[in-house]
């Protein structure tokens, strides 16, 4: 299976360069709880600007490409 370049990942899932926490679950897949646990490991950060904080692209693409790459370690992936 070939993944996708972070320029069709970002035109698949509609994303800006940042992204607000709501989009940045719908894509992860994640529920709120489970994304700030996320954020708490390391594996998301947090940027700020002005009240909010968002997710950048690149961040939810490395995620998903790191999700991709361990399910192919563990043959769920064809």
């Amino acid at each position: 299976m070939e993944e996708p370049c972070y320029e069709d990942f970002c035109k698949a899932h509609n994303l800006a360069p940042l992204n607000d926490i709501k989009t940045a679950c719908r894509v992860a897949n994640v529920r709120p709880t489970r994304f700030y646990d996320l954020v708490k490991e390391g594996v998301f950060v947090l940027i700020p600007n002005g009240s909010r904080r968002n997710v950048t692209a690149k961040n939810l693409h490395q995620y998903y490409l790191a999700l991709v790459s361990a399910a192919q370690q563990a043959g769920r992936v064809a």
